[in-house]
């Protein structure tokens, strides 16, 4: 009868820790690296649900070039360096070290803020929650929204061919 329950009490144990395995969350003063990704902890975190024009990408405002994937990393830049962020670890490749993760600042998504005020598009690979705040941009004309742009995964698969060529 002991060993029966001993039995039953180790199952519930390692089912109920299963359950309640706890979530990764990475916190601390962040500072911003690309377009789309931040230091924290010493580890690089890409934002979760979000593509943002390359460092390298121009985008065209009146015929012009701007830089536009430059100009998206100085504002995540701008807005975490030095600053608490949160993030909540969603993919953690170790062979690649890559985090992917949904990080806040006061509350407030920064993917969302990206998209919101026209530095990045949602990845709809990922999600939809942020077609909202991309439609208000385009509509407003905010960041990439105000040129001419190539969408950035189109614009890296375009790079890499061309890298292929001889």
């Amino acid at each position: 009868m002991k060993l029966r329950l001993l039995v039953i009490l180790v199952v519930c144990s390692v089912a109920l820790s299963s359950a309640l395995r706890a979530e990764t969350i990475l916190s601390g003063t962040a500072a911003g690296l690309d377009e789309d990704s931040i230091a924290l902890q010493g580890q690089r975190v890409r934002l979760w649900g979000i593509d943002a024009p390359a460092v390298e990408q121009t985008c065209k405002r009146g015929g012009k070039p701007w830089t536009c994937g430059r100009d998206a990393a100085r504002a995540l830049s701008h807005l975490v360096t030095g600053k608490t962020v949160r993030c909540l670890v969603i993919v953690e490749d170790k062979l690649r070290r890559l985090i992917v993760g949904d990080c806040t600042l006061g509350g407030e998504s920064l993917s969302r803020w990206m998209v919101r005020n026209g530095w990045a598009v949602m990845n709809p690979r990922q999600t939809d929650a942020y077609a909202k705040e991309q439609a208000e941009a385009k509509e407003a004309n905010r960041g990439i929204w105000s040129s001419e742009f190539e969408m950035p995964w189109d614009w890296r698969i375009r790079q890499r061919m061309k890298g292929k060529q001889p």
